[in-house]
């Protein structure tokens, strides 16, 4: 070996460890269209079309499930006004008849307490009031389909009369499956609102002869499987009740002393006092219905339901709001 430098022969075996050691050429990728196939190709980012999808997807699957969910039941947050789904409708907006000049005053003074009353309220409330001496009424929400809870029993409780006065049933024989007569289930129903009652009523009588029936009584908007009305139609049938028009004297008459001495006393008739009122009371979460024949000197109907409230305050108001319409519509 020279002093100088390496031999030729350790250049070589210096150049060959030096290429050893470089990495291998980058191989060229196949563009080829025939090879595609064999080509991985790399994840593309989602483009503008797919994000769009993907947004649809997401406020459907929120929309929808909310839209279901205000069309199932009524909602108003307090202060602003109620939230519903719109409907199609090809029927005339119901004319309600306010009587005279002095009775257009007393209706006037009593939607504009009513409203006053219950806009600040979470959930909806609904009044309707008919004026029994000229058939002439008024009226907030009373068309707005809502949660009947037990007034459902009204009808029910008619039917029965009506078949015994039929002589297809007799009020003092037990009824199918029950160690109580008709007459004992029907002072359960309206005195303490007893619901093993109905079910045993239901149960001899049958839901779809029920249904039948409550369509015959003209309560075009209840439907018992689903405990569904409308103030106007609970209205309706307290008026044709109290006219004599859904079942005789008799019956007519035994039906408003049970619904009159029940053991709900603490809403219609809290706010009107020692005058008789022969009502039905309802309740289930977040619904509180009150509603029946006021004696007065003008006697009158008045129905008071609620849908989606806060049961506290429901509690508090119907009293009150009772109270202010029979302060109305006994005033001169």
């Amino acid at each position: 070996m020279s002093i100088f430098g390496k031999g030729r022969d350790e250049e070589i075996d210096d150049e060959e460890e030096i290429l050893e050691e470089r990495p291998s050429p980058k191989k060229i990728r196949d563009l080829a269209p025939e090879n595609r196939r064999k080509r991985k190709e790399p994840v593309k980012p989602w483009g503008r079309t797919e994000r769009i999808v993907v947004l649809i997807f997401l406020l459907l699957t929120i929309l929808i499930p909310a839209g279901l969910g205000l069309s199932a039941r009524n909602w108003k947050l307090p202060g602003l006004p109620k939230l519903s789904l719109p409907k199609l409708s090809f029927e005339n907006e119901p004319i309600v008849i306010e009587g005279d000049d002095s009775d257009r005053r007393k209706t006037s003074q009593a939607k504009d307490y009513f409203l006053g009353a219950t806009q600040e309220l979470s959930g909806v409330y609904a009044l309707y009031v008919i004026r029994l001496d000229d058939g002439s009424s008024y009226g907030v929400n009373h068309t707005q389909v809502m949660q009947a809870a037990s007034l459902i029993k009204l009808p029910i409780m008619a039917m029965v009369y009506k078949k015994a006065e039929d002589g297809i049933i007799e009020l003092d024989s037990k009824a199918p499956d029950s160690s109580s007569t008709y007459r004992q289930l029907l002072e359960a129903m309206g005195q303490r609102s007893d619901n093993s009652a109905q079910i045993k009523v239901v149960s001899a009588l049958g839901e779809d002869k029920i249904q039948k029936y409550i369509d015959d009584l003209g309560m075009e908007d209840t439907s018992f499987k689903e405990n569904l009305t409308t103030p106007k139609d609970i209205g309706l049938f307290f008026e044709r009740l109290f006219k004599g028009l859904v079942i005789g004297e008799a019956g007519r008459e035994e039906m408003l002393g049970f619904l009159t001495n029940t053991i709900y006393e603490d809403w219609i008739i809290k706010g009107i006092g020692k005058v008789r009122v022969a009502h039905k009371y309802g309740r289930e979460v977040h619904v509180v219905n009150d509603a029946g024949i006021v004696y007065s000197n003008r006697p009158f109907v008045l129905v008071i339901l609620s849908d989606g409230v806060v049961e506290g305050e429901a509690d508090r108001v119907i009293p009150q709001i009772a109270a202010k319409i029979f302060e109305i519509e006994t005033s001169r």
